[in-house]
């Protein structure tokens, strides 16, 4: 069980759905775009240095993204769906007898 595993655990303990995990992700993925945009500006007027600072937060950011990405994931495998009375398998999880082809 991996870390972001882990992250998704906690989050399903504490009542977080995947929805609010991909809402974030955007966000962190603006929030990236917006200081790559700061760094080039930064670079281009000042120099190299100077755009390190905007350019780690953006990494940061970034990486906050992917995380909440995959959290999310996650929590979609073990989410109840709206319209069905059971939860999700993972991809390629068994089926129960008879398979995915048994009529019900």
């Amino acid at each position: 069980m991996g870390w972001h595993d882990n992250l998704a655990d906690r989050a399903a303990a504490v009542g977080k759905t995947a929805i609010e995990f991909r809402s974030a992700a955007q966000r962190k993925a603006d929030a990236t775009w917006v200081l790559l945009i700061i760094v080039g500006v930064i670079w281009f007027f000042l120099n190299w240095l100077w755009a390190l600072i905007p350019a780690a937060l953006a990494g940061f950011s970034a990486f906050r993204s992917v995380s909440a990405s995959l959290i999310a994931t996650r929590l979609e495998k073990v989410e109840v769906r709206p319209n069905s009375s059971e939860t999700t398998q993972p991809y390629g999880a068994a089926q129960g007898p008879g398979g995915w082809w048994r009529a019900s």
